[in-house]
């Protein structure tokens, strides 16, 4: 079986390890520039089940964390993927109340979530000192990862068990017979294949539109769109962290190496595809100026500056099964922390072994969510 995957994010990564390991099927990978250089490397990357509103998405946001440990575990503790717990504080209300009480509907579910104080929280990340009276909830089951690393250490262990990498291959269109599609077209000559697996992110629309298919996704390109946001990474200095920290203005994680990734919603926000370079640098530099508020003894200096366009399903959830016969897409938010579980579940159906039932709420093909009450 021949199975060619459009995209070297972490989605297509994660669907090349898990597709070429069984050795029954024939998998080529092609990406339009760097694997992992995209959103995935640009990430914020937490992993976590950390929203109780749906209780169905977050089993199934657990199950994806159960899945990123055994992972984790293969490759024998990486530093790109951790599971140092996550932290959080409030200080103002309503958000205080709001943060005790996820914390207590969280622990309803069975998920691993406690409030903490200033003095214990010490324990788990000793450079942190939270104001006084803020409210601070550990999540001790959560992590983060380092996407570019982790596409990298995935698409090399699908290298060896056979699979075929292209990267600055773009897929400039699908190749249709009757209703069926048949393969990939690149400016390198086109591509056959028995199933075709969209992974391209918010590029999907684009490239599943020339065999007539859609995906409802956010339009990035639409002035002020939430599918860009921003993150930004400086250099090792003063006042690590062992796992993600979200505080009021700004978030932060480790990275390997040293160093912090951070990111702001309100700055998030602001961004969009037509914000210049200036304003991205100048935001960059806030990020910054935030961090050494929390670490007056960082010194550090920002690295990189990095627009991060997401692909944001217009209802939030997991865009996952067949398009077309032939054709198989599989595109998500959260893609960081679902992409492993989901490539163990989509796996079987490309493949031909049979609908998986725990897929069944997410299929591109599922009614539209009902229009919002103004």
């Amino acid at each position: 079986m021949r199975i060619v995957i459009v995209g070297g994010g972490i989605i297509g990564a994660a669907l090349a390890d898990r597709l070429a390991r069984p050795g029954t099927a024939e998998v080529t990978l092609v990406e339009r520039d760097r694997p992992g250089a995209g959103t995935s490397g640009a990430s914020y990357a937490w992993l976590n089940a950390n929203d109780p509103a749906d209780a169905r998405y977050h089993a199934f946001r657990v199950a994806a964390l159960d899945a990123w440990r055994r992972v984790a575990a293969e490759f024998g503790g990486p530093d790109w993927a951790r599971f140092a717990g996550g932290t959080e504080w409030a200080v103002a209300e309503p958000a205080r109340d709001a943060l005790a009480e996820r914390v207590a509907r969280l622990r309803d579910l069975g998920y691993p979530a406690t409030l903490t104080t200033a003095t214990r929280l010490r324990d788990d990340e000793p450079a942190l000192r939270p104001p006084a009276g803020a409210v601070i909830a550990r999540f001790p089951g959560e992590g983060h990862a380092h996407g570019s690393a982790a596409v990298g250490a995935l698409l090399a262990r699908a290298r060896d068990a056979g699979a075929a990498v292209r990267s600055g291959t773009p897929a400039t269109g699908l190749l249709v017979r009757g209703d069926r599609v048949t393969g990939v077209r690149t400016p390198a000559g086109d591509l056959a294949a028995d199933t075709v697996v969209c992974a391209a992110g918010w590029r999907s629309p684009a490239l599943l539109a020339t065999a007539g298919a859609a995906l409802p996704l956010v339009d990035p390109e639409a002035p002020g769109s939430s599918a860009p946001g921003l993150t930004a990474a400086i250099t090792p200095g003063a006042g690590p962290v062992r796992g993600p920290v979200h505080t009021p203005g700004l978030d932060l994680r480790p990275v390997p190496g040293g160093g912090l990734l951070l990111e702001a919603a309100d700055l998030d926000a602001a961004t969009d595809l037509a914000t210049p370079r200036a304003d991205l640098d100048a935001r960059g530099a806030e990020l910054l100026d935030r961090a050494r508020v929390l670490f007056p003894d960082l010194d550090a200096r920002v690295d990189r500056v990095r627009r991060c366009v997401r692909p944001l399903p217009v209802d939030g959830r997991p865009l996952v099964g067949p398009q077309r016969p032939g054709l198989y897409t599989v595109v998500t938010h959260s893609g960081i922390t679902l992409a492993p579980h989901l490539a163990d579940l989509a796996a079987g159906e490309i493949l031909g072994e049979g609908a998986e039932p725990a897929l069944a709420p997410y299929r591109p093909d599922r009614p539209p969510p009902p229009p919002r009450r103004p």
